[in-house]
Formats: structure tokens, sequence, C-alpha cells
């Protein structure tokens, strides 16, 4: 079952509203309604529909301008507009088409004419998602449908992954029109740069992919980011530039300051790896992802792996423990990247302290930082770890590191020019990470091996979190419901739990494959987690279902909360991601009231299934 096209009518005259609503909606149709040009605007930016019907003359902004408004818009500018008008002189008419109409239809109307019309702008706009609205690039349809080919055809290539880095914070403080802009010049960037022959797809929003064809991955990779660093300066303010830094807040809530907008390029080739399918060649190249944006700054990691059998080993092990390096030395950083990497950690590499901001936004909680502590930033910037990390200082002497050491680095480095000696005595002061996998260690490794155990957090919450979404995993949560049931039974605390799910997902994974129902996941849990509260529990419990536990939460307050994420689910701007796109959510809630975990969970489940059978989109809490 597929969702109702949505249409948006705007006109002032509401009895002609009602008959349109009345007329479309026995048609299949959802009918939302605008009474002014100005409602017009703002309903379809906040809940883009699929095709507008807009009368020329309305009060606050005729039809002309909330049009050409709408056209400039990303977000809505690749929606059939039909203009309804009572007057058919024809420079009214094309005032309409230039102003960015595609059809009009003069008042009164014949209802079949009406309903013909849109059926035909409808089945047009379902061909639009092959190519990106806002870059006119494929999209993530015909970039997979090439893969497939050219896996089928065993053709060697290589698939670039490009990534804009800091790119929420540059949209934050310039606002969407200069973030357009930023999409439009990596888009130019990269079609002037790749080899005609290569494939160059927009996957969507600040996300592309290119498929190169030739032997010189490495050489394009090169010559994209020179391109791009070079006119990347051209969108910032002047006063931006000189500070150096944009301030805005990461997705942890955290304030941060945020370098320039650079590039992260993954770059896998089949020449290596034998990938079957698009989704296991998709997997390795996110896992690559990773690396490239633990590199402050534009870069590009290759993956290096010729095993098959690695990556399947890795996932099933821990996760390395991740080390801040902020070094502005160009000879000591990669000696003591290499070094950390020797001994089994995966580094965070920066520059300096505007840069080290950047990859906390991303990774808040390494379990070590090793710093050049001369810069007065770094010492803010280890004292507001969310989770307190040893640190081990670089200094220029002996009476730096003393001084380093009483404001509490647990040891201070002085740098040398012998890469050798300095190596040495990182190496001699630095456990490998296995060691702090374990509940014991080494009588002789000190304290800083008591502290990396102490920072055992990081790989604790590897085991109780779902690698895609960030959120709790299942084993998590159950073991949560069941400590917080204790707690009602003991003291009589509240405790409501609800269970949700995203309506249609699997026609999502079908039409528009896993890569934009990957994205969808993640998107729905960070709005989970901003609509929710901090003592809640958010979990992803298995697919593209989700349960959160409410401590001191009644049915009621439970209610309202599920609604509210409801709400924001299905106002989100998922067109931005496809333009087709619209999610939907439907949840049920329940309380413990005397309950075991698993039938508390039975029963908000059981809800949830009422929620659907009703229409879905909604929340049960009752019944």
């Amino acid at each position: 079952m597929s969702p109702q096209p949505r249409i948006l009518v705007a006109d002032d005259d509401p009895s002609l509203c009602l008959l349109l609503r009345e007329t479309l909606q026995d048609a299949g149709y959802e009918v939302l309604i605008a009474n002014d040009g100005d409602q017009l605007v703002r309903m379809a930016q906040d809940q883009p529909p699929d095709l507008l019907l807009i009368d020329l003359m309305m009060p606050l902004m005729d039809g002309f301008e909330a049009i050409r408004q709408l056209r400039n818009d990303t977000r809505t500018s690749h929606l059939p507009m039909i203009i309804l008008t009572a007057r058919s002189a024809s420079s009214e008419v094309v005032v309409g088409f230039d102003s960015g109409a595609d059809d009009y239809i003069v008042k009164p109307y014949d209802i079949d004419v009406l309903l013909a019309r849109i059926r035909g702008h409808l089945r047009r706009a379902n061909k639009l998602p092959v190519r990106n609205p806002l870059t006119g690039l494929p999209g993530n349809v015909l970039l997979q449908a090439e893969l497939e080919r050219q896996i089928g055809m065993g053709t060697a290539f290589a698939l670039l992954y490009v990534d804009l880095d800091n790119f929420k914070a540059f949209n934050d403080a310039y606002g969407f029109a200069r973030g357009d802009r930023a999409i439009h010049m990596l888009a130019s960037v990269l079609a002037e740069v790749a080899p005609r022959e290569d494939f160059l797809g927009h996957i969507g929003g600040d996300d592309f992919a290119i498929i190169h064809y030739g032997e010189r991955a490495e050489d394009l990779c090169q010559h994209i980011i020179a391109a791009f660093d070079a006119r990347v300066r051209e969108l910032y303010d002047a006063v931006d530039l000189q500070r150096g830094y944009l301030r805005g807040i990461d997705r942890h809530g955290v304030p941060r300051q945020f370098g320039l907008l650079s590039l992260s390029i993954s770059v896998v080739s089949n020449v290596n790896h034998r990938f079957t399918n698009v989704d296991a060649i998709s997997k390795v190249t996110a896992e690559v992802k990773q690396s490239a944006k633990s590199i402050s700054g534009s870069s590009y990691v290759f993956d290096q792996r010729t095993n098959p059998l690695q990556t399947a080993k890795e996932r099933r092990g821990q996760r390395r423990p991740t080390v801040l390096l902020v070094c502005a030395h160009e000879g000591l950083r990669p000696s003591i990247a290499t070094s950390l990497r020797h001994q089994g950690y995966r580094p965070l590499i920066a520059a300096n302290a505007v840069s080290s901001q950047n990859l906390l936004a991303r990774t808040p909680d390494p379990v070590l930082l090793i710093a050049e502590v001369a810069d007065e930033a770094i010492w803010q910037i280890w004292r507001n770890l969310p989770t307190p990390a040893p640190l081990i200082a670089i200094v220029a002497n002996q009476t730096a590191a003393e001084a380093a050491q009483a404001r509490g680095a647990v040891i201070a480095l002085i740098a040398t020019d012998n890469l050798v000696d300095f190596t040495n005595q990182l190496l001699g002061h630095l456990p490998r990470a296995e060691i702090t996998e374990h509940a014991t260690s080494s009588k002789n490794a000190g304290g800083l091996i008591q502290a990396l155990q102490a920072r055992n957090l990081d790989l604790q919450r590897e085991a109780n979190e779902d690698s895609l979404t960030m959120l709790a995993n299942r084993r998590h949560v159950d073991r949560r419901i069941a400590e917080l049931v204790a707690q009602t039974r003991e003291n009589g605390r509240l405790l409501s739990v609800f269970m949700a799910d995203l309506d249609f997902f699997k026609q999502v994974n079908d039409h528009f494959g896993h890569m934009l129902g990957n994205e969808v996941l993640r998107v729905t849990a960070d709005l989970m987690r901003h609509a929710c509260r901090s003592s809640d529990v958010i979990a992803r419990y298995g697919g593209e279902e989700f349960l959160v536990l409410m401590p001191d939460t009644s049915l009621a307050e439970g209610a309202q909360i599920a609604e509210h994420i409801r709400a924001t689910i299905a106002h989100y701007p998922w067109p931005t991601l496809q333009p087709q796109l619209a999610i939907t959510i439907s949840i049920g809630v329940a309380e413990a009231a005397g309950r075991a975990p698993e039938a508390i969970i039975e029963e908000a489940d059981r809800r949830l299934y009422v929620a659907k059978a009703n229409g879905r989109n909604q929340v049960v809490a009752e019944g």
C-alpha cells in the first residue's frame, strides 16, 4: 500500500477550497489547504507536498510571488505547480509560467480535466528521482544501477565517496541558500576534475560519488581536494575567514568551533576485492569514510585491505580505542599517528585546536589525548571532554614538562627533531590497546595503563550500541528495562514504554535502495534523540523498530512525548534526501503497572499494531 499523494491547495475562497478538498479526497489524494500566499509558502516548506494547486489572486502574497519563492527553495523547487485562475488573459498566464508554474487551468474548471492534469504531472514527477533536483546530477537510483551494471560486467573501477565536513555548522551559520551554493560549488569542482568517462552522482545532501574507471584514483583525489580548497574560501564572510572558524553546536549538543568546509574522500577498488553486490561495496566504503573523517582538513583514504574476511573479523571483535592527536609539527604528527596505529589505537588527527573540535563533534570521547599544550585552548578541550581521559603532553623543554604535569598531564614528552628517539619515548609509555580490554594489567605498566583501563567505557559502549544509529541496541535496552521495572516495584516509580515502527519502510528500501534506507534510520534516530529527555533510554530494537523507556513518566505524559516524536518525523523535510520520500511512524505506548518487562513490551507492541491497523502515522496509548 503506497502513501497517498499529498496535494496542497492555495485559494482564499473557502467554498472553492471545500469543493476541491472533497473532490481530490474522493480521487484518493491527501489534501492540505492554504488561504493565502504566505501560508502556502510556509506549509510547502514545512511539509512539502507532491503537487500544488495555486490561485493567482490571494492576500498577503499573490500566486506569482509564492511560485517564485518556492522555485528558489531547494526543498520545493522540483514540485509540480498548477495555476488556478479566474482570468484567462494570456499575459497573466505568461507571467505565471515565467514565475515557474508548470500548467494552468481556468475557473470554472472541468473536474475530469483537472484530475487528468494532476495525474499527468504526478506521473512525470515520479520520474524525477533519477536526478538530484539541486544539482541535476544522477541520483542514488542511477548510481546503484551503474554499480550493479559494472559489477555484473566485471569492470575494474574505484568508487570515490566524497563527503563535505562541517556542512551542518556552515548551514546553521549562513542558512540554506549559502549551503546550496556550497553544494553547487562542490558539484562544479567534481564535474570539472573528474574524467569525462567517469560516472559522477549526487547521492543526496552533501554526499557525492564518482565511479572512476581509470588507474589514477589517487591523482583524482588530489586534484579534487586542490580545486575545492582553492575555491571554498569564496563562500565565507571576511570576518569568519579572518577568525578561522565558525561557532556552532555539534550533534551531542556541545558548543564547538568548526573549521572551514573540507572534504573526506573514501576510495574502494574492486581490483583487490570481489564485490558481488552494491551493499557489499557500500559497507566497505562507509567504513573507509570513517577513517577519512578522523583526519582534520581535506583528506582521502584508500581501502588497503586485501583479505575479504578481514572486515568481518574486525566487526566481530571490539572497536579499537580512539586517541585524539593534536600536533602542528609536520614531522611529529605522522610519526605519532603511526605509533598509535602500531599499538592498536585509532588516531583522530588534527593540526590545531579548532580542527580537533571538528573531530570531537563526531567522536566526543577519546580514551587518550596526545597534544602540544602550548595553546591554552588544548587544556580547555581536555577539561571539557565528556568522560575524563589521560593527557600525554608534548612540550618544548623540561620547564614546560614540569608545568604540564603540574596541571594534570600524566606524561610530558619533550619534542625533538630526532623522530626515532621521540617515537621510542612515546612507545615506552604507551601500552598496546589490547591491554585495555582486560580487567587485569601488567604490574610494570604504571598509572597510564590503569587510566586507559578506566577509559574502557568506549569499548563497553560499542557492545551496547547500534552501529548504524548510535542508539542503544536490544541487548542494552533489555537489561535497562529489567532494572527500571525492579525500581518501580521497590519504590513505586513510574515507567512508560513505547514501541515505534516506521511506516512502509520496506518500500523505501525496495524503491530507493538500502543506502537511503540506512540514512532514513539515522535521521529518525537523531530526531528521536533530540525529542526525548536525557533520562530516557532510546534503542533500535530491530530493523525499523525503536523502543523508548521513559522513567518517572505517566502513560499520559509518555503519549505526549510519543505524539511529539510522531509529528516531528512526519514534518521532517524528507524530500531533501529524496524528492519522492515521505516518512511517518506509528507508536504504541504502555505503562509498567506491575507488569514484567516482557509484558510491558508486548503491550506496547500490541498497541503499535492497533495504530498500524487504524491507518498508521498515529499514537495509540489505550485499549
